[in-house]
């Protein structure tokens, strides 16, 4: 049987959850600076306070506008063919997003990131069985037009990869330039094959920017699915308490899922978050805490509450190094992901604190997640499995089961995991292979993979990109 799935809230806590966030938002609401957007909520019959630029949301409207969420939704590749469901159970794992650094494989050291860094990171992506999605990795710093820096990051994934593709920004004209240059990219029709997900954040506590809405309002009627991402620190621009800092991300997914309902019914959209906690002492942001990884698991419940695909980040890590605290940080923060239920886990290839990438930490964190998904799959137990028939003629000090024609029928299946990068066997073995360790094995990886090419890709479609970057006007 599967894995049940991770729990920490009850469902009595879920609902006093719920109630908390119905009640913030009934009685404070969130800012809401955008006319346009305030005018259109108006219409739907908000409470809107123009002096104040507040929105409030009554329970009904609330509920009302929740319950037209789609519980399910496809995503295409890039040629127009079905990638996945999400919201269909099966977690899905996603590379990126979003740093700035980049760990250079040759010499180590970390440095601005590059456009070439996004076009390999692509095309390892393509490569890897365990990533389904590929949020842009870094925001190159070796561009014309540092406004435009998502734009050529967008780029370089479509001419690199068929694999579906996950970005945000807050800012209207780039996110219309990127949907723009999906539309292009794709050999199918956006709107009814969407190619890519957009993550739209609220600003803690309570905020919506400006141009995040006109984002939003661009963005609906476009078929492309919107992911409400609140990033609320805990204790700076939340509660401290976990509890807390779930029911003030509560409130502002919430309120961007029903404006977006009440909006254009039916829009697919994910429940997600990215909470950050804090050191006191310090001051620094924390993504890989054990306490984040707890509302890991809280967030996938209160998704499914509100039957909503949901979308979380992992695995994450706040260390600069590729070390033991890197390695238990993302195993804790991918496996609890993934057991929980969440829909879509976007984070593959980064680590301090999500400012840095590499294509080494890539290949690492597709182990990990591979192993993650395999733990949550559980055992298939039946007539076949059991193999009772095969032990029975085996017997006693029998035939090795190395013969078996069962044993081949499985040898290649998905029993087992097969990890791209692993130290085993023995002492000699790998003395005689360089003592090489995880890391060393993922360099060479990269080398190996690296020389193969990109899927072929329509000339016309590239031209195409060219143009959108060349006429974007910031």
């Amino acid at each position: 049987m599967q894995l049940s799935a991770l729990a920490v809230l009850s469902d009595q806590e879920i609902r006093a959850i719920h109630e908390a966030t119905v009640d913030i938002l009934a009685t404070v609401g969130v800012k809401v600076p955008g006319k346009r957007m305030l005018e259109a909520l108006r219409e739907r019959g908000l409470a809107v306070d123009a002096g104040s630029q507040l929105v409030r949301f009554s329970r009904d409207a609330l509920e009302g506008a929740m319950a037209r969420v789609p519980e399910r939704f496809e995503l295409y590749d890039r040629e127009g063919r079905p990638a996945f469901e999400l919201g269909a159970g099966v977690p899905r794992i996603a590379a990126g997003h979003n740093a700035v650094n980049w760990v250079d494989s040759e010499s180590g050291e970390t440095r601005f990131s590059r456009v070439a860094d996004v076009e390999l990171f692509a095309r390892l992506c393509q490569q890897l069985e365990a990533i389904d999605m590929i949020g842009i990795p870094v925001m190159p710093q070796d561009v014309p037009e540092p406004r435009a820096t998502l734009l050529y990051g967008v780029r370089a994934v479509i001419e690199n990869s068929t694999k579906p593709i996950f970005f945000s920004t807050d800012n209207a004209a780039v996110n219309n330039a990127v949907i723009e240059l999906l539309r292009a990219g794709s050999a199918g029709t956006l709107s009814e094959q969407p190619y890519g997900i957009s993550q739209l954040s609220p600003t803690s506590p309570l905020y919506w920017e400006e141009g995040v809405l006109e984002a939003i309002l661009d963005m609906i009627g476009t078929g492309v699915p919107i992911a409400i991402l609140p990033e609320p620190i805990a204790g700076v621009s939340a509660p401290y308490t976990l509890a807390g800092l779930l029911t003030l991300n509560n409130a502002e997914c919430l309120s961007g899922l029903a404006m977006i309902q009440l909006l254009h019914p039916g829009t697919p959209v994910l429940y997600a978050n990215s909470w950050t906690a804090s050191n006191m002492q310090t001051g620094a942001a924390l993504v890989g805490s054990v306490e984040t990884t707890v509302c890991r698991i809280a967030g996938a419940q209160l998704a499914r509450f509100y039957r909503t695909p949901c979308h979380t980040t992992a695995p994450n890590s706040d260390n600069h190094a590729h070390d033991e605290q890197n390695a238990w940080e993302k195993a804790f923060s991918t496996f609890c992901s993934v057991g929980a239920g969440n829909d879509l886990i976007v984070n593959c290839g980064m680590f301090a604190t999500g400012m840095t990438c590499s294509h080494e930490q890539l290949l690492m964190d597709e182990a990990i997640s591979a192993f993650s998904r395999r733990i949550a799959a559980g055992l298939r137990v039946d007539e076949e499995t059991i193999a009772a028939r095969l032990i029975k003629e085996r017997g006693p000090q029998g035939e090795t089961y190395l013969t078996a024609d069962h044993t081949l029928r499985w040898l290649r299946s998905d029993e087992y995991v097969r990890p791209r990068l692993t130290v085993s066997g023995s002492y000699a073995a790998w003395e005689a292979g360089g003592k090489k360790d995880t890391y060393a094995l993922a360099r060479d990886e990269v080398q190996r993979l690296v020389g193969r090419p990109a899927p072929p890709f329509d000339p016309s479609r590239r031209a195409r990109l060219a143009e959108i970057l060349t006429g974007f006007r910031p």
